[in-house]
């Protein structure tokens, strides 16, 4: 977990320069700033990134250090600051809870573009992601406020080993006009009115589908958010924990379509496991044949 404790060990990674009690970094005419003897951080607000509260501009709480990390890897990806918004808050009403979110990105129209919300890794971004399957949360309480954002992310990142890795669960928080026109019964983002209406959509249309590359990677351009094509390159190795998961997973798919046999399953999964290793060998730079979901 990202703590004051490693805060210089993060920024060291970062490639944030130390100068006395001052860690600072620059993007072009940008300064990004921590502050160690103040317990300060200082965004870039002269080159236009706006900070509705400073909430998350101190050392009090963690999940501070996972807004820092996400704004410095937005600036680094080539986000301008006047496009980077922080706590934006909004009024209680029109079916939402209110509150503030971590961070808002607009487009170069200057038009709402990605919603994310930061939380620390580990229990604090399980519970949150469990929670926004249930019920949509706090991410789909701000698109109740925004509702013309048109992506929403639940964002964590952590030290290990001198090496900062995260962890991104992105929604498309859009309607796909084909899909409603070929199925006229299923409801759109556009016509909710609330915020249970609206995660309704992504429930029942959307089959909760969400993505966890598609902002941060070398190959995703800033502004165009999504993956067209994944490669082999895209994939890595999963832990015990995770095989255990998928290993639910599949049970659950196979009670699902009713594949009750042992042997019947054994042989479906064989089926699939060999269609992902033909697709890794034959399209390794265009997979056709891949689950995104964490």
């Amino acid at each position: 977990m990202l703590t004051q404790d490693n805060l210089a060990d993060l920024l060291n990674a970062l490639g944030i320069e130390k100068k006395g009690a001052i860690h600072r970094k620059l993007f072009g005419s940008a300064v990004l700033e921590v502050n160690f003897a103040k317990k300060e951080i200082h965004y870039p607000e002269a080159a236009g990134l706006i900070i509705n509260e400073r909430q998350t501009c101190n050392f009090d709480a963690n999940e501070n250090f996972v807004v820092l990390e996400c704004v410095h890897r937005l600036l680094e990806k080539g986000y301008k600051p006047e496009h980077i918004e922080l706590e934006p808050k909004w009024k209680l009403g029109r079916g939402a809870s209110g509150g503030r979110a971590d961070i808002l990105v607009k487009d170069n129209e200057a038009r709402p573009l990605l919603i994310i919300e930061c939380k620390t890794v580990g229990t604090e971004f399980k519970r949150a992601w469990n929670k926004t399957l249930q019920d949509g949360d706090q991410l789909f309480s701000y698109a109740q406020q925004i509702s013309e954002t048109r992506f929403l992310c639940l964002y964590t990142s952590d030290l290990d080993a001198g090496t900062v890795n995260y962890t991104s669960h992105i929604i498309a928080h859009r309607d796909n006009d084909k899909y409603l026109a070929d199925n006229p019964l299923f409801k759109s983002f556009k016509s909710a009115t609330d915020v249970k209406d609206r995660h309704a959509v992504w429930r029942d249309t959307c089959k909760l589908d969400y993505t966890t590359k598609g902002i941060f990677e070398e190959n995703i351009q800033p502004y165009h958010i999504g993956k067209d094509k994944y490669s082999v390159a895209d994939l890595h190795a999963i832990s015990a924990s995770d095989q255990q998961k998928k290993y639910h997973e599949f049970a659950t798919i196979l009670r699902q379509h009713n594949v009750s046999g042992r042997e019947n399953a054994f042989d479906k999964l064989v089926n699939l496991f060999l269609c992902k290793l033909v697709d890794e060998i034959e399209n390794p730079s265009d997979l056709k044949f891949y689950h995104d979901a964490a």
